[in-house]
């Protein structure tokens, strides 16, 4: 998980094309990545469709 969060998921959110929240939840850190508005203007995959859009944060 460490290695996909530096190589894959870091990066793309340097781009600005995703969004991370942290949250401690009963002792445990929880993460939750988003895709940004930049995400959809910018890149079109045939899996897009499959998750409804949530409003960024």
């Amino acid at each position: 998980m460490t290695a996909f969060s530096s190589c894959v998921l870091r990066p793309l959110e340097w781009a600005g094309l995703l969004s991370e929240t942290r949250q401690e939840r009963d002792g445990k850190q929880v993460h939750h990545v988003f895709k940004t508005p930049l995400w959809r203007g910018a890149l079109k995959l045939a899996n897009d469709e499959m998750l409804q859009p949530v409003p960024f944060l």
